[in-house]
């Protein structure tokens, strides 16, 4: 670290990194240059404007595990806000920039490309463009204004120029093409949240937040066009919807102007009263703005509302309701890279499925906002869904931006914000509402495949424990001749009393029937089990069609049959279609395994899954109802089934 003496107070000035050339004076603001050991005065830097900022010269914090330490910045203001961009320093000596906007952070340092970049001018939202052999799209185009720097710099900063920059994104990666000088600057980095920098030595959030406020009310606190008294929150705050008059007043560092009056037919009284504080997500938010917007489809038009919520730390997050229903929404750094209008795509393990299409108008605003927000503002939206999740793309002439929501129940909602009065009722089902019925399907999906399983183990336990055993196979033939119509079988022993025996009839029989009745009796005792059937079985051609009905066999069941010495007694009698004699072959079977028990306990359990289904499906239909697409995501809505 090299320090010398400001030439113009006197004071300390510090040099951490040897690609600082320029220096910010703390106390006198004066804009130094390094000459070797000695310091140039280059004249005074123009004061930064209050932001709501936690970081500052001194804040130190991680990035993939190196760490850094903050030396200097550049705010810049654009018609979206402020941002900054601190130039911070790594352990190894390793310069970058940190960018700061909107809650937003990318970690990012200048790379040196070879191909020629398109002029600003040529650029366009969506539109594709290749650095370094990969391939990104443009998200965002500005043309900002310089405000001030501060601290270690490592090219001069000045005051009051512009700067046209473009954002693009590509897979991990975020890109900046600075535009102020030719060839356009390239810088390269990588979005990260608040909580993964772990920052310290922040400004106190008590501090800032008064700091900020006074700062405020010293410019003006009331509206200049019917003197309504008026509060900001934050120093990132472009605009505020004046909830007494309607007027729009536009925000800046030394005044309160009146950009428009809305044109708003009637004032929407917000049911989450402005000023509201709650936690969401573990981290606490206030609610300071108020917008309705309107899409129509069909001749219908569409309205909803929409809170933004602030957080000195983590930024702005948004709060929408529509008909009831809540989605919890923040920006992401790292959206998926989908085309205009594709039907559905993959992102971090969710099939996200086109829900709807549009341009959304804002009709209604109060409060504040970090934009120069308008009535009859406009944009492109596209909700893609993967219930509880909603994807949201929003593409104007210069940005597009990607938001996550996440369906809020409204018991949820009141609990996080403390409301007492009861939440508004829901209306139908919401794009990405989670199917109540779904878990109760899974549900029910499990416990049929625990009784399935149960009711085949106990099938094989027939099969395998209790096997089932030929005791007698004697063929017979039936003559249509024999007078008596009287046969008698073989003997067989059962050593052990038998379950069931099955005493099945295989015959020949063709154009024809036999009433045939079955006696089992037992040798010793003459105890005996008697069952009749009939055997029918005919076939022909009829107009060039062949036929056939009945069957040539059947079989009878004796239940719980003692041990003992057997033998079947066979009476028959034959049509008299055909006078032919019929062979008859007898099986009897001890302990035959029954399988049509088993089919109708499977077809029975079964009823259940399938009677879930439907009804997980017809919640789905309802939903996909209200789809610009219809039914094409699916009457599954994309869950997946146990069964």
């Amino acid at each position: 670290m090299k320090t010398a003496s400001c030439p113009s107070c006197g004071a300390p000035v510090s040099f951490q990194s040897a690609a600082s050339a320029y220096a910010v004076c703390a106390f006198c603001r004066s804009t130094l240059l390094r000459d070797g050991e000695d310091l140039k005065n280059l004249g005074r830097m123009a004061e930064l404007m209050d932001d709501p900022t936690l970081i500052q010269i001194g804040s130190e914090g991680t990035f993939r595990g190196k760490h850094f330490g903050v030396i200097g910045r550049i705010q810049l203001k654009h018609a979206s806000g402020l941002w900054n961009e601190w130039h911070i320093l790594f352990d190894d000596a390793r310069s970058a920039w940190l960018s700061e906007a909107g809650g937003e952070f990318v970690i990012s340092s200048q790379t040196p490309v070879d191909e020629t970049l398109p002029a600003f001018d040529a650029l366009q939202p969506e539109m594709p463009v290749s650095i370094g052999g990969r391939s990104f799209t443009v998200t965002d185009l500005e043309t900002a204004r310089c405000i001030a720097g501060q601290g270690e710099l490592p090219f001069k900063v000045e005051a009051g120029y512009d700067v046209n920059t473009a954002d693009l994104r590509g897979n991990d990666r975020f890109v900046t093409i600075d535009y102020s000088e030719a060839p356009p600057l390239v810088f390269v980095g990588y979005p990260a949240t608040f909580d993964e920098l772990k920052l310290v030595n922040l400004k106190d959030t008590a501090t800032a937040g008064a700091a900020q406020a006074a700062t405020v009310k010293a410019r003006a606190f009331n509206c200049p066009h019917c003197a309504a008294p008026l509060t900001v929150h934050s120093g990132a705050i472009e605009s505020i919807a004046c909830e007494s008059c309607g007027s729009i007043i536009g925000i800046d560092n030394e005044n309160v102007q009146l950009l428009s009056r809305a044109a708003q037919s009637m004032r929407f009284q917000p049911w989450l009263p402005l000023g509201s504080k709650g936690k969401l997500q573990g981290i606490d938010w206030e609610a300071i703005g108020f917008l309705r917007r309107s899409t129509r489809s069909d001749g219908i038009d569409y309205t909803w509302s929409e809170y933004l919520l602030f957080n000195a730390e983590q930024g702005f997050a948004w709060l929408t309701e529509y008909q009831g229903h809540w989605n919890f929404a923040r920006t992401l750094s790292n959206p998926p890279m989908v085309g205009r209008g594709q039907a559905s795509f993959l992102f971090k393990g969710s099939d996200f499925k086109l829900f709807s299409s549009g341009k959304a108008e804002v009709t209604y605003v109060v409060g504040e906002f970090h934009w120069r927000v308008a009535v009859g503002e406009s944009c492109l939206v596209e909700d893609y869904v993967s219930p509880p999740l909603m994807l949201s793309r929003e593409v104007s002439d210069k940005e597009v931006s990607w938001s996550q929501g996440e369906y809020l129940e409204p018991e949820a909602l009141c609990a996080a914000f403390k409301i007492t009065k009861s939440p508004l009722a829901r209306t139908g089902v919401y794009a990405n509402q989670p199917n109540p019925l779904a878990e109760r399907h899974r549900g029910v999906c499990r416990l049929f495949w625990k009784l399935a399983l149960a009711a085949t183990l106990v099938q094989l336990a027939f099969v395998f424990i209790f096997a089932s055993r030929l005791v007698l196979k004697q063929s017979l033939v039936l003559s249509p001749y024999d007078a008596e119509a009287t046969l008698t079988t073989q003997e067989f022993a059962l050593k052990s009393r038998a379950r069931a025996l099955r005493v099945r009839h295989n015959t020949d029989i063709d154009n024809n029937w036999v009433d045939i009745t079955s006696t089992l009796v037992e040798k010793q005792t003459g105890e005996a089990y008697q069952g009749a059937q009939e055997v029918s079985y005919y076939r022909g051609v009829d107009s060039g069609e062949s036929w056939s009905e009945g069957n040539k066999d059947d079989d009878i069941v004796f239940k719980d049959i003692p041990p003992g010495t057997y033998y079947l007694t066979i009476e028959y009698e034959l049509g008299k279609d055909r006078r032919n004699a019929v062979s008859d072959t007898v099986e009897v079977v001890r302990n035959p395994v029954v399988w049509s028990n088993y089919v109708l306990a499977m077809i029975f359990l079964a009823l259940f899954p399938l009677f879930s289904r439907w009804r997980r499906n017809a919640f789905e239909s309802q939903r996909w109802s209200e789809s610009d697409f219809g039914n094409e995501g699916g009457s599954a809505g994309g869950d997946s089934d146990d069964d």
